[in-house]
């Protein structure tokens, strides 16, 4: 008797989209949900509004774990582990750059001209 994995890849797609698109979340970005978005390929970024670096970790990724699975079928090791260390390179910058977005979400980047001001004194 077999049993079915209750976590299939259509169940979790489906979890993690209806964490993205909740309109509920308002302006803040929930740093751990950055992180389990990252899940999928770019999520981390799309969830932060950020959908251009989105777009390119997630070809990235997709395409490296492609040419990854394709060395593994051609019985090429050495080049396959290397694509898989890079895989895991853009991993990693995937998730820095989506907690980053999610800490800088909504960050005020106007400087106030009215409260910048310049001191000087000068002592004889």
């Amino acid at each position: 008797m077999r049993v079915k994995n209750l976590f299939s890849k259509p169940l979790i797609i489906v979890l993690l989209t209806s964490i993205l698109f909740n309109p509920l979340f308002g302006e803040k970005k929930s740093v751990g949900k950055a992180m389990l978005l990252c899940i999928i390929p770019g999520g981390g970024q799309f969830y932060t509004e950020r959908y251009v670096p989105g777009i390119l970790i997630g070809g990235g990724e997709i395409t490296l774990g492609y040419l990854a699975y394709k060395k593994h079928l051609e019985k090429n090791y050495s080049e396959r582990n290397s694509l898989l260390w890079w895989e895991l390179f853009v991993f990693g910058y995937s998730l820095a750059d989506a907690y980053v977005g999610a800490k800088m979400y909504n960050f005020d980047l106007e400087c106030d001209i009215d409260r910048v001001s310049l001191l000087y004194r000068i002592k004889f």
